[in-house]
């Protein structure tokens, strides 16, 4: 009786699908299987079109793993080591898995692997030169596409709405023209936003969806999209390539932030000397654009966001002398106060665990005191807007600027011990040494400047 076999086979890019690779390789396992003596059936073909063989989540992939135990099969059929997977550790982690339930592993182009040392090491052998193939690909895709993007003949296909994208032909290399309906649109969006009287992100969504203009994708316009033709950098008729990487380090550790492990990369701005800018057409003038972007910003900390029941006074404005993050107004059985989340369990690795809590009817009634005499002198108005910008640094902020400078010196101290007793890698110590860096030194030209400033006593007396 024949023994059932499935087959499994994939290419890793949406050319090679379009050159019908992945059927060569189907012929070619089903003719092995054929002179072989084996039973294919068209339900147990599992294929993976443009997916990379660098990882285990894949659809096909995943389908052929979940009906293991059913016993709809005995063997599995593949072309080559590469083709089920392109790193040696994962090849070894599916034949292992397939063994323990029975299921023999079978490849087109060598001998069965055995349990034999020999059979094992050509096994070994091959899946290490995959993997360094891979790598090599790999790296000369990355050489080509910069190599590419600083000629300027390269840009990404996928445009943001306002923009076609156009193929290269021959010698030329792709490049994006306007739009000319959407780039209306994306006008219209960008003044109703930031006229004198603007309208709101849902506002506009609801307009749109009343005029009857319908996205690219879709049926209808979401504050989502919106806010994302909003945020977009390329309108002023610049594009940057290189602008991001993904940093794989802290995959498994703790997050900074929140519970668990982090599970996938987390990207990263590169220095700004190593983007690449690629001129594409212009919609949109850049003081519009900066604008909106003002806006945003604004938006996005004086949002309400879902608060309907409580308008607090300083909400956004006030922040905590360890950590520096904004403190956060709650309300509840008549009290509300100010307080900082970040100083539990959600704080980061490297700041001291603490608790910042503000009386709400306290520190507003001070703030607005101090508000209504200062607008009770027009000489002390005056004198603060005719001010350099750091000599409005108060006495409190002055404080909270020693306060944050001890901690982040506490902070070096801790990761470097940390990374002195091997703890922590390289890589990540040096990413969150620069960040501390950075922050220390925004912390002590704004000091610098607030030391400079002449003291209110001098200043009446005078």
């Amino acid at each position: 009786m024949k023994q059932t076999a499935a087959l499994y086979a994939r290419v890793s890019t949406q050319r090679q699908e379009e050159e019908a690779t992945i059927a060569s390789q189907v012929a070619a396992i089903e003719e092995y299987a054929t002179h072989e003596g084996y039973a294919l059936r068209k339900d147990l073909y599992f294929l993976d079109e443009a997916v990379s063989g660098a990882k285990l989540d894949r659809p096909a992939l995943d389908r052929l793993r979940d009906r293991e135990g059913e016993g709809c099969y005995q063997v599995v059929i593949c072309l080559s080591p590469d083709r089920l997977a392109r790193v040696y550790m994962l090849q070894v982690l599916l034949l292992e898995e397939f063994r323990q339930a029975g299921i023999q592993m079978l490849f087109v182009n060598q001998p069965p692997v055995s349990d034999s040392p020999q059979s094992q090491l050509l096994f070994g052998i091959q899946g290490l030169f995959a993997e360094y193939e891979r790598a090599v690909i790999a790296e000369r895709m990355r050489r080509g596409r910069l190599h590419c993007a600083r000629q300027g003949a390269m840009v990404n296909p996928k445009t943001p709405y306002g923009y076609d994208y156009v193929p290269k032909t021959g010698r030329e290399g792709g490049r994006w023209e306007i739009n000319a309906e959407e780039a209306r649109v994306v006008r219209q969006i960008y003044a109703w936003y930031t006229q004198s009287e603007p309208m709101t992100i849902q506002e506009i969504t609801d307009r749109l969806n009343r005029d009857g203009l319908q996205p690219r994708r879709g049926k209808c316009w979401r504050s989502s999209l919106i806010g994302n033709i909003l945020r977009q950098t390329q309108y002023t008729g610049l594009a940057y390539y290189n602008r991001t990487e993904k940093v794989y380090h802290e995959v498994g550790r703790l997050r900074k932030i929140g519970h668990g492990k982090r599970l996938c990369p987390v990207s990263m701005l590169r220095p700004t000397e190593e983007w690449i800018a690629i001129p594409v057409p212009s919609i949109l003038d850049k003081d519009i654009w900066r604008m909106a972007q003002e806006r945003l910003k604004t938006n996005q900390r004086f949002s309400m966001r879902n608060n309907r029941n409580h308008r607090y006074l300083l909400r956004g404005l006030l922040i905590c002398a360890t950590c520096g993050h904004t403190l956060t107004a709650r309300a509840g059985n008549g009290y509300f106060s100010y307080s900082c989340g970040y100083g539990g369990v959600h704080r980061a690795p490297d700041t001291p665990e603490h608790t910042c809590r503000i009386d709400g009817n306290t520190v507003e009634t001070l703030v607005w005191n101090a508000v209504v005499e200062l607008l009770k002198n027009p000489k002390l108005i005056s004198q603060a807007w005719g001010c350099d910008e750091a000599a409005n640094i108060e006495q409190g902020e002055k404080e909270r600027l020693e306060n944050r400078l001890r901690s982040l010196d506490r902070q070096q101290e801790r990761l470097l011990d940390l990374y002195q007793d091997e703890q922590i890698e390289k890589p990540s110590y040096l990413v969150r040494k620069q960040r501390l860096d950075e922050e220390q030194k925004t912390f002590k030209r704004a000091f610098c400047k607030s030391s400079k400033r002449p003291s209110p006593n001098k200043s009446s007396r005078n």
